[in-house]
């Protein structure tokens, strides 16, 4: 198994944070290598939702399905593979004060055991590890993106 885990600061509050990050239309805008993130039934978020997600993972095209198996508002969200490459995935959030948040990202894989297994592992170990830390900021940037628009759009008059 190989874990990555990275803590970031966001120039919002946890509830924007939750909500951009909850929503399934930003995840291709953060999501380093994500290429496609498409919900699979009638659930678009929220507990039991599913996704069909491809992404880039170095020099490999990585296709899997995700169903969200915990779900808190404003606190937590994370997925588990039922498809493709066996990974968990979960977003932790904390309010720090009225308008800045943080988001804990921890990323898991796994891989088939075996020569084969680890080989791969150690090949793909330095890939999914540059992503993660990629994503990790976009997250930063992109929710204070929002946020600002979000701000902004709701000063305007209407």
């Amino acid at each position: 198994m190989t874990e990555v885990h990275f803590v970031e600061k966001c120039d919002a509050p946890l509830e924007v944070a939750f909500e951009y990050l909850d929503d399934y239309r930003n995840v291709v805008e953060y999501w380093h290598g994500m290429t496609s993130y498409t919900p699979v039934g009638d659930l678009d978020h929220g507990l039991g939702s599913v996704y069909a997600a491809v992404s880039k993972i170095g020099p490999s095209t990585v296709k899997s399905t995700l169903k969200t198996i915990q779900w808190e508002k404003n606190a937590l969200v994370a997925y588990k593979s039922t498809s493709g490459m066996d990974t968990s995935t979960t977003f932790t959030f904390s309010a720090v004060d009225a308008s800045h948040s943080t988001v804990e990202l921890r990323v898991e894989f796994h891989l088939p055991g075996g020569i084969a297994g680890k080989a791969l592992e150690k090949t793909l170990e330095p890939f999914v590890n540059a992503s993660a830390k990629k994503t990790a900021q976009n997250i930063s940037t992109r929710i204070a993106a929002y946020y600002a628009t979000r701000s902004t759009d709701s000063d305007s008059p209407k």
